[in-house]
């Protein structure tokens, strides 16, 4: 049996009771997880009520819970903010979470330690005692490590192929680098509802029967894209060609960035052509893409691998996605249209048109996104980590004989 401590950032916990894509993958391992494989799996998370009761349906998971918020945490964390500014000194023993988690990875053997966001060198820090071998960074992002990360972890598991080929190219020292997709559950985005309940959303939302709706999922920042896609659907000369957008706007007086305030003034200029719901619980989002009928996500940066578009395959969804990053690794050429971040404007448009105008490729991209979805199930997710900490103890093991 060999012994797998997963830390987690500190901030949300798992279960993932507060949402979190890095907090919703560890918890679909958690809802999979079997002693059978011959791991023991302890997860180091931040304190939260809920997640403590949620964490009694996994008994065989061991939770490890930091308390962040009391008294002394935070004044201990006080002083390691203070010293830290004072003289450029960092004191991991103080620094809150970290210094919860330090006596129980000092005292204990673990075979592995897996860095699941936050801060990667508080646990080189607070694990000297570890072989570099013994530490894996698990990176969810395009994330270019800094020569401390890459010499204190001796593998690195990437979201894409794209994620581990950057994380190598920054690499100067000899890293195993292994890919693990995301993930999600599937049967809570491979929901329906009825023609009722469609009509009475279109409705509430102000759309009519023969609009044709665009959907946007996903936070409203620049390198997301929402801009370009707003102007994508206004160039449309068809005024039933609607953009329905779902996620916090940070419209009003949250609208802090003149981004933010150029996408209020162009959607608050144009109100019959785009609509945004504001926060919608994850949960509820198949309701609105059951609505729509086509998904954008017009990604200007490297996307490392977004959730979004497997959510979106999940409901059946056609979708049109930017070539961008690890993104396209998930998809397939049959339920996705990808198109260059070069002429992005142009290159949305003329997508949104023809499948507006082809009702057949969206029916049959439709089933094709829902097959594909089925690659990227929590099952699945759960047997490839269980084959990626297989493998990472192997090579652990052949190392080690040879030293």
């Amino acid at each position: 049996m060999y012994n797998i401590g997963i830390i987690m950032g500190g901030v949300m916990p798992v279960p993932a009771v507060c949402g979190g894509a890095i907090e919703t993958l560890i918890t679909s391992i958690v809802k999979k997880y079997s002693k059978k494989d011959g791991l023991r799996l302890t997860i180091f998370s931040v304190y939260h009520k809920e997640a403590v009761e949620a964490a009694k349906k996994y008994p065989e998971v061991r939770f490890v819970w930091t308390h962040t918020n009391t008294f002394q945490n935070l004044a201990k964390h006080a002083v390691f903010l203070a010293v830290r500014k004072l003289t450029g000194k960092t004191i991991r023993a103080f620094q809150r979470h970290y210094n919860e988690i330090a006596p129980v990875i000092q005292n204990e053997k673990f075979d592995l330690l897996i860095v699941e966001g936050g801060d990667e060198q508080a646990v080189i820090d607070i694990a000297k005692d570890y072989r570099r071998e013994q530490l894996v960074f698990h990176a969810h992002i395009h994330f270019i490590p800094k020569e401390e990360v890459v010499k204190g972890f001796g593998h690195m598991i990437g979201v894409s192929e794209f994620v581990v080929r950057e994380y190598e190219k920054a690499c100067k020292y000899p890293v195993n680098t292994h890919v693990l997709k995301n993930a999600i559950d599937v049967d809570k985005f491979n929901r329906t509802i009825s023609e009722e309940e469609r009509k009475k959303i279109r409705k509430k939302l102000g759309l009519q029967e023969d609009d044709f709706v665009v959907l946007y999922v996903g936070r409203l920042i620049q390198v997301k894209g929402i801009l370009e896609l707003m102007q994508a659907v206004l160039s449309i000369d068809d005024k039933h060609i609607k953009l329905l957008g779902v996620g916090s706007a940070n419209f009003g007086k949250w609208a802090f960035s003149p981004y933010e305030k150029k996408v209020k003034r162009l959607s608050e200029q144009n109100k019959d052509r785009i609509i945004f719901t504001g926060y919608v619980d994850n949960a509820e989002v198949y309701k609105y893409a059951a609505v729509a009928d086509i998904q954008c996500v017009p990604s200007l940066w490297e996307e490392a691998a977004g959730l979004v578009v497997l959510e979106a395959m999940a409901e059946g969804i056609p979708t049109i996605v930017t070539n961008s990053g690890g993104m396209v690794e998930y998809v397939n050429e049959n339920a996705t249209l990808i198109v260059e971040r070069e002429n992005i404007i142009t290159n949305l448009k003329r997508e949104i048109c023809y499948l507006k105008e082809h009702p057949g490729v969206r029916k049959q991209m439709s089933e094709n996104a829902r097959m594909q979805s089925k690659k990227y199930d929590e099952a699945i997710y759960y047997r490839n980590f269980v084959e990626v900490i297989n493998k990472i103890i192997e090579q652990n093991r052949v190392k080690k004989e040879e030293e």
